[in-house]
């Protein structure tokens, strides 16, 4: 989930979604406006509920987005939660990739190296074999490279519909 920057806002949020998802939920990680749950359902549907009952109302929550994978920011990584997610995406469907950090390359010598972004979004193409349409796509894989626990990145990667990360309005 985003929201509206600052500490009042986030209180705010946490309330709103623990009113609409109930006590099940766990709270991962919060860090500059993003702020990660594990559900007991569905991430999906969760995600769709708390839009249904947020739209229209006074919400400090800008967007939620379902999270599929979870894994470190390593291109290699990443790009495995990629395969298992693309048999969803029907062969005459078109998708986009949207990326949001930076992810890692691991060297020869075993160092990491960050990567430019068109080059990791290049890079995680290669295992998609549909066809790309960057302004009306059919799917959306959604990669965010967030802070986890204030000193560690993860990575979350989501396959979703175009309105599944649109703003709540």
């Amino acid at each position: 989930m985003i929201h509206e920057p600052g500490p009042d806002n986030y209180g705010w949020a946490r309330n709103q979604v623990r009113q609409i998802l109930g006590g099940d939920i766990v709270f991962i990680s919060a860090y500059q406006s993003v702020i990660l749950y594990k559900v007991p359902m569905n991430p999906h549907e969760a995600a769709n509920i708390i839009r249904k009952r947020l739209r229209g109302t006074s919400t400090p929550i800008i967007r939620v987005i379902p999270v599929d994978y979870v894994t470190n920011p390593i291109i290699d990584e990443v790009i495995e939660a990629v395969k298992k997610l693309v048999p969803k995406i029907g062969n005459n469907e078109t998708f986009r990739i949207t990326l949001e950090g930076h992810l890692m390359k691991v060297n020869e010598d075993g160092s990491l190296v960050r990567m430019h972004t068109i080059d990791a979004i290049r890079e995680i193409a290669k295992f998609v074999n549909r066809k790309v349409d960057l302004k009306n796509p059919s799917w959306v894989i959604y990669i965010r490279v967030v802070r986890y626990m204030k000193v560690n990145r993860k990575a979350t990667v989501s396959l979703v519909k175009p309105e599944e990360i649109a703003r709540i309005i």
